[in-house]
Parts: structure tokens; C-alpha cells; sequence
């Protein structure tokens, strides 16, 4: 992190690009996220620059949580939704489809509790350094006597029954409106459209009205008290769907410009209307 800031028992402010903003008024905000994805990467555990990110890490989650910013999201919220844990147990409780999930480190686990193919995703994030590169970890389909499950006791995983998929979509939620953009799948396509560079212009607005991902978006949105939401949803051949992934911060403008405008425009209308 860069810039500073400052708390005091009368104000708080922050320093951005060489000037002080006070937070101790009230207005709008959106807190995409508190740092970029690749905060944090190779720096040792232990070392003085792991200190100095951790202690500006609890500065700035206090300040934006006591705040009187009117977010669209709160910082807590934010940090709880997008835990895939609380996602799949929300799914669960409201009643929205999702695949048959298991959570461990146990391959024994994993053979006793799937017959057919999985798919293997981290529990937390998604990145790593190796060899001075940054790493992404996919989305991973296996067998369930798959050997590379041996490596499950280094660190647990999220295992789920692989759904059958003939369209991905990308479900965007501000506040209580929702659009929904399809990708059609074919019989080489990755089981995380994300590997396939060329997927991220591939995506169409969707104009059935027929599918219940949409609405199923909007209840878990609102269920994890999320203002702003990016999920990935699965349409099976038999036009079943099923959530796989809420993105409280998710990418939206890959997706088709006048979709993507919309959710420009309504997110700009929040922020004013909390002004």
C-alpha cells in the first residue's frame, strides 16, 4: 500500500496521490477491494514487509469499517461473501441449486463421496508466486481416484460434483436489478471458461426470460447483504441451473457494451442516491 493515513478521536483521513481526504463525513462509497489481487504475493512470512502490509491491512479494514461512508457493500459484508464457504452454505439454506460440495483434505474422503467426475477448486485465493512468476489455479476437473488427490493433506480444497454444462452465465446483481450474459459451451471447452482468453468477448446478452438464474442471483445477493455482485452460474443440456461462484467484486465490462453500460449507469445511480 502506498499514501497514509491518519485517526484521530475527531477525524480519519487518508492520503491518496499526495492529498489528504477526511472520511469523517458522511457520503457514498464502493470498495471494489481493499487491495489488488496480487497484494501481498512472495513476500516472506515473518519478514518486516510481511509486518508492515499486516499492520497496514488492520489500519485500513478498521477505518473502513468505522467509517460513515455509505457503501454499497460494507467492508465486513464484502470480506464475509466472499468466503466460497458461506457462499455454498447460503446456497444450501435458500434453497438455490448447487453442486454436491465437499470441503477436505482427505482423498479417502473424496472416493467414498464421488462416483463420477469432480471439479477442484481453492478455498482461498487463487494465486501464487513460482519461480518469480505469478500462478493462477483454475478450476480443475478429476476422477475421483485421481493420485494427484494425495496432495490434499498439504492444505484443504473445495471438491464438487461437475455439472453437465451447455452455457456458462455470468449473472451481475446491483442492488435489486440483475442482467444475465451467456456463454454457449462446446465439447473442448475448460471446465473454468476463464483459460480460454478469447471466452472474456465471446459472452451475450441473454434475453430468455425463462431461466430462474437471475432471481436466484438477486436472493443470494441480497441474502449476503451484497449491494454489488458478479456470479457465475451453469446452465445444464436440460436447462437446470446452478450456482457455482459469487464474486462480491467480480469483473463486469468484458461483458456486452450495452449490458455493461446498464451496470455502469446503476451503480452510478447508488452512489448518488446515498449522497
Amino acid at each position: 500500500m502506498s499514501g497514509g493515513l491518519s485517526i484521530s478521536d475527531e477525524h480519519y483521513a487518508v492520503k491518496v496521490d499526495g492529498a489528504w481526504n477526511d472520511l469523517t463525513d458522511g457520503r457514498s462509497g464502493w470498495l471494489r477491494r481493499l487491495h489488488r489481487a496480487d497484494w501481498g504475493l512472495g513476500i516472506e512470512a515473518g519478514s518486516l514487509r510481511a509486518l508492515e502490509l499486516g499492520t497496514w491491512h488492520s489500519a485500513y479494514s478498521w477505518l473502513l469499517d468505522d467509517s460513515k461512508v455509505s457503501w454499497i457493500t460494507g467492508p465486513a459484508v464484502l470480506r464475509r461473501a466472499e468466503s466460497k464457504l458461506w457462499q455454498w452454505k447460503a446456497a444450501v439454506r435458500l434453497g438455490i441449486p448447487y453442486p454436491r460440495t465437499l470441503v477436505t483434505t482427505s482423498s479417502d474422503a473424496v472416493a467414498t463421496s464421488f462416483s463420477n467426475e469432480v471439479i477442484v477448486k481453492p478455498v482461498g485465493t487463487g494465486q501464487f508466486i513460482q519461480d518469480g512468476e505469478t500462478m493462477t489455479v483454475y478450476a480443475e476437473p478429476m476422477m475421483p481416484a485421481d493420485t494427484r488427490f494425495s496432495a490434499l493433506n498439504a492444505a484443504p480444497f473445495i471438491v464438487q460434483e461437475r455439472i453437465p454444462a451447455a452455457k456458462h452465465l455470468r449473472v451481475v446483481t446491483v442492488g435489486d436489478r440483475s442482467w444475465a450474459a451467456t456463454l454457449d459451451v462446446d465439447s473442448t471447452a475448460p471446465a473454468d471458461w476463464r483459460r480460454r482468453s478469447c471466452n472474456h468477448s465471446a459472452f451475450t446478452e441473454a434475453h430468455d426470460g425463462s431461466s430462474t438464474a437471475p432471481t436466484g442471483a438477486l436472493t443470494i445477493a441480497a441474502d449476503l447483504g451484497l449491494g454489488y455482485s458478479s456470479q457465475d452460474w451453469v446452465q445444464t443440456p436440460d436447462g437446470e441451473v446452478f450456482l457455482l461462484d459469487v464474486n462480491p467484486s467480480g469483473q463486469w465490462l468484458f461483458l456486452p457494451e450495452r449490458m455493461g453500460k446498464a451496470v455502469t449507469d446503476a451503480l452510478a445511480d447508488l452512489l448518488v442516491a446515498a449522497t
